[in-house]
Protein backbone atom coordinates (compact mmCIF):
# COMPACT_ATOMS: atom_id res chain seq x y z
CA UNK A 1 0.00 0.00 0.00
CA UNK A 2 2.33 2.22 1.00
CA UNK A 3 4.76 1.66 -2.46
CA UNK A 4 1.50 2.61 -4.03
CA UNK A 5 1.54 6.14 -2.51
CA UNK A 6 5.19 6.96 -3.72
CA UNK A 7 3.84 5.90 -7.30
CA UNK A 8 1.01 8.44 -6.77
CA UNK A 9 2.93 11.00 -5.43
CA UNK A 10 5.65 10.72 -8.09
CA UNK A 11 3.21 11.06 -10.89
CA UNK A 12 1.24 13.96 -9.39
CA UNK A 13 4.73 15.67 -9.04
CA UNK A 14 5.60 14.86 -12.64
CA UNK A 15 2.86 16.41 -13.86
CA UNK A 16 2.64 19.21 -12.01
CA UNK A 17 6.40 19.67 -13.49
CA UNK A 18 4.94 19.15 -17.01
CA UNK A 19 2.54 21.45 -16.52
CA UNK A 20 4.85 24.38 -15.42
CA UNK A 21 7.10 23.70 -17.70
CA UNK A 22 4.26 23.60 -20.35
CA UNK A 23 3.30 27.13 -19.43
CA UNK A 24 6.26 28.87 -19.43
CA UNK A 25 7.06 27.48 -23.13
CA UNK A 26 3.71 28.83 -24.01
CA UNK A 27 4.82 32.21 -22.29
CA UNK A 28 7.96 32.37 -24.31
CA UNK A 29 6.39 32.10 -27.20
CA UNK A 30 3.70 34.84 -26.56
CA UNK A 31 6.35 37.50 -25.87
CA UNK A 32 6.51 39.59 -28.93
CA UNK A 33 9.71 39.80 -31.22
CA UNK A 34 11.26 43.57 -30.76
CA UNK A 35 10.59 45.80 -33.19
CA UNK A 36 13.18 45.89 -36.64
CA UNK A 37 15.51 48.73 -36.52
CA UNK A 38 15.91 51.37 -39.08
CA UNK A 39 19.63 50.69 -40.47
CA UNK A 40 22.70 52.67 -39.25
CA UNK A 41 25.29 54.01 -41.45
CA UNK A 42 27.83 53.68 -41.29
CA UNK A 43 30.42 56.62 -39.31
CA UNK A 44 26.76 57.59 -37.50
CA UNK A 45 28.27 57.66 -33.74
CA UNK A 46 25.81 57.07 -30.62
CA UNK A 47 25.87 59.73 -27.67
CA UNK A 48 24.61 59.08 -24.76
CA UNK A 49 23.40 62.25 -22.59
CA UNK A 50 22.38 61.86 -18.56
CA UNK A 51 20.49 64.24 -17.05
CA UNK A 52 23.10 64.14 -13.96
CA UNK A 53 26.35 62.14 -13.41
CA UNK A 54 25.99 61.05 -9.97
CA UNK A 55 23.55 60.58 -6.56
CA UNK A 56 23.83 61.32 -3.23
CA UNK A 57 21.51 59.30 -0.65
CA UNK A 58 23.00 60.67 2.00
CA UNK A 59 23.01 59.60 5.17
CA UNK A 60 21.41 55.83 5.01
CA UNK A 61 20.75 53.12 7.56
CA UNK A 62 22.95 49.85 6.95
CA UNK A 63 21.12 46.64 5.20
CA UNK A 64 18.66 49.88 3.86
CA UNK A 65 17.57 48.77 -0.07
CA UNK A 66 17.99 51.87 -1.78
CA UNK A 67 16.69 52.34 -5.40
CA UNK A 68 17.83 55.20 -7.80
CA UNK A 69 17.43 55.59 -11.83
CA UNK A 70 19.57 57.49 -14.00
CA UNK A 71 17.72 58.94 -17.12
CA UNK A 72 19.90 59.48 -20.06
CA UNK A 73 18.82 60.07 -24.00
CA UNK A 74 20.47 59.00 -27.28
CA UNK A 75 21.48 62.11 -28.57
CA UNK A 76 23.70 60.77 -31.31
CA UNK A 77 22.05 59.23 -34.77
CA UNK A 78 23.34 55.91 -33.79
CA UNK A 79 22.23 52.73 -31.99
CA UNK A 80 23.20 53.01 -28.21
CA UNK A 81 24.25 50.14 -27.04
CA UNK A 82 24.87 49.70 -23.25
CA UNK A 83 26.77 46.87 -22.53
CA UNK A 84 28.58 45.67 -18.76
CA UNK A 85 26.96 47.90 -16.63
CA UNK A 86 28.47 47.83 -12.95
CA UNK A 87 27.26 49.92 -9.74
CA UNK A 88 30.37 51.27 -7.83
Amino acid sequence: MRHNKNIVLLLVVLLATAWFMTGRAEAQQAQQPAPAQKAQKPGEPSKIKFTELSHDFGKVEQNASLKYSFVFKNEGKGTLIIENVKAS
